[in-house]
């Protein structure tokens, strides 16, 4: 018999709609590392726009903001994670963590 395995995706969400899986959370967690949505798009390999978009929607669906971008003139803008933001993907992380020790423990 061949083993078994469990597998799935997860996310968190909050009560005003905020959604964060893997993709929103990877996302925040470069913008938090290099402080750009345009560098954290191009690690990615999403376009800007897209990255752009996404950081629109969870800060609209969240009850705080998490990504805040700061304009600029010649040497270009800064975004970076509020403290609500770094703890909303800690808690993805951790979440995330759970889940792979559960699936590993639990196969068949």
């Amino acid at each position: 018999m061949e083993s078994l395995k469990i597998k799935g995706r997860i996310w968190i969400e909050t009560e005003s709609g905020l959604k964060i899986g893997i993709g929103r959370a990877r996302l925040l967690e470069q913008i938090d590392e290099l402080g750009s949505i345009t560098e954290a798009s191009k690690i990615l390999k999403i376009p800007y726009r897209k990255a752009w978009g996404i950081v629109r929607d969870i800060n609209a669906n969240s009850s705080k903001e998490i990504v805040i971008k700061e304009a600029g003139g010649k040497s270009g803008g800064k975004s970076s994670l509020t403290e609500y933001g770094k703890k909303i993907v800690k808690k993805f992380k951790t979440a995330e963590e759970c889940f792979m020790k559960f699936s590993e423990d639990e196969m068949f």
